[in-house]
């Protein structure tokens, strides 16, 4: 795919960038000192604008300096940096000082060279309150669209609106981050009620006092409960069904392969039964690029959750399934982005797996609306990508990160590379190679068109099977991912094999 023209500029210099505008607003603030020393008079006298040219090069050396100090005392290590104000005072007050100590010490004899005392005062003071600002405009809080390498991607609201308005919702994994954008964006297009059904009773509990409408429910239940999602299927009648309940990080589901088999692939088959039996006009699973060419369990099980959404539309049921396969979401919950935010604040080191590890990334907004929109494609179901431009290695990523944080990366916080993890890729894809992406109605979501089927049969069966075995006791958990993979295997064959059966 095609990546998106750049996003504008945004302020996180780098540390070259930095002591340039330190320098920069140095010289600067003397040669206005020097102007308001003698606005009464109307000019500079010429005398004074001419020893003004070798202090702009002094004062600039002296800002470099007095910036440094001030990044050293703010340092998440410092016994400053809790105190948002100490670093610049005292860094200012002591590039006062050097300054005093210039101007009036060893220039005592040289007065063909010595500032006024009003400029020798003002200029330092100017100068940290500017190199100050750079700082804290470097510092502020961040946007997770500035780490995107590319605009975000905007929703088509009004395709949203027409699907979604008086129609009821639920959501699977609705205390979970996409979750619960996923209610708040279905509640601000008219939905007539929107569900949280999780496993997460505080969760559940802090959406419905964020919401606080009589529109929004909660309910307590796991997927992987068939009986349970089939009553409340019933009781609740969903128009559409967003699923987002899943155990989605990587080295835990790969420790945990029997609970990721649970949640991940019997979850999406009861939730997908469920619905079909309901009535339900559409169903929506979110599925992740990790389940292209799957190196991980996690993946492995989003794969196989992948094949029962296309084994289950066939052509009796007016239920239409879809898939949306995501990257990484910026923010959510246990991402990346929160990890590196925390070691930043409590002094690092950074942690990343590999310099050459790249992900695809998209912010939680984007990853609902891309759900949303999804839901609003008129005809059969498929699988979705959201355009997401080019990859983003992870190292710059964190760089990043420290420098809108205000710290420079290698001076400040270090980075440690502590290897890939079980199942952890150095790149994800979006697409295999027996696959490829067709446009949608939507400039920036694509298709995915398989050069394959589906045998729907093999897939149902099989994970009744292994789901049988399971209760018998007759897997161990490391047999869950060699058969999930024999399972894929058979089930995908070559379009004339599964038409020829």
């Amino acid at each position: 795919m095609k990546g998106l023209s750049s996003a504008p500029l945004r302020f996180s210099p780098t540390l070259p960038q930095l002591m340039a505008l330190d320098a920069l607003v140095g010289a600067a603030a003397y040669a206005l000192a020097m102007v308001l020393r003698f606005v009464d008079e109307g000019s500079v006298p010429t005398t004074y604008a001419q020893r003004l040219v070798p202090w702009i090069v002094i004062a600039a050396v002296v800002q470099i300096g007095t910036g440094e100090l001030m990044s050293r005392l703010r340092r998440p290590t410092s016994r400053l940096a809790r105190r948002p104000i100490a670093p610049f005072l005292l860094a200012t007050g002591t590039s006062l000082v050097v300054v005093l100590v210039i101007n009036d010490v060893l220039l005592r004899d040289a007065l063909a060279w010595r500032l006024p005392h009003f400029v020798a005062i003002v200029a330092p003071l100017l100068a940290g309150a500017a190199s100050a600002a750079l700082r804290l405009a470097a510092a502020r809080s961040i946007d997770l669209e500035e780490l995107l390498p590319r605009r975000s991607v905007p929703l088509d609201a009004s395709a949203c609106r027409a699907v979604l308005a008086n129609k009821r919702i639920l959501i699977t994994g609705g205390a979970g981050s996409i979750g619960a954008e996923l209610a708040r964006q279905a509640l601000g297009f008219g939905a007539e009620s929107v569900l949280a059904v999780d496993m997460n009773e505080t969760g559940l509990y802090e959406l419905e006092g964020e919401l606080a409408s009589s529109r929004v429910g909660t309910c307590i239940a796991d997927v992987v409960d068939g009986r349970r999602m089939q009553e409340l299927f019933i009781q609740v009648r969903p128009h559409i069904v967003f699923h987002a309940a899943a155990y989605k990080h990587v080295p835990l589901v790969e420790a945990n392969p029997d609970q990721g088999f649970l949640t991940n692939v019997l979850g999406t088959l009861s939730v997908c039964e469920a619905a079909m039996a309901s009535g339900a006009e559409r169903v929506v699973v979110i599925s992740t690029d990790k389940a292209v060419n799957p190196s991980s369990f996690m993946g492995l099980t989003k794969r196989v959750a992948e094949l029962i959404v296309a084994a289950m539309t066939p052509a009796q049921t007016r239920t239409v399934f879809s898939t949306v396969r995501f990257g990484n979401v910026l923010g959510s919950r246990g991402s990346v982005v929160p990890t590196l935010i925390r070691q930043i604040e409590s002094g690092g080191p950074l942690t990343i797996t590999d310099p050459d590890a790249q992900r695809f990334f998209m912010t939680l907004a984007e990853a609902a609306q891309l759900v949303l929109v999804a839901c609003a494609f008129d005809g059969p179901g498929g699988v979705y990508v959201l355009d997401m431009g080019e990859e983003v290695r992870i190292e710059q990523l964190a760089e990043r990160l420290m420098r809108l944080k205000g710290v420079r990366p290698g001076r400040d916080l270090s980075i440690q590379y502590v290897g890939l993890r079980p199942g952890e890729k150095l790149r994800e894809e979006l697409h295999a190679a027996d696959e490829r992406l067709a446009p949608t109605d939507h400039a920036m979501v694509w298709r995915v068109v398989a050069a394959y089927d589906v045998d729907g049969v093999a897939v149902l069966d099989g994970v009744r099977e292994l789901d049988r075995q399971r209760r018998a006791g007759e897997l161990r958990p490391s047999d869950y991912a060699s058969r999930l993979r024999a399972l894929v295997e058979t089930a995908v064959q070559p379009t004339q094999a599964v038409a020829s059966r």
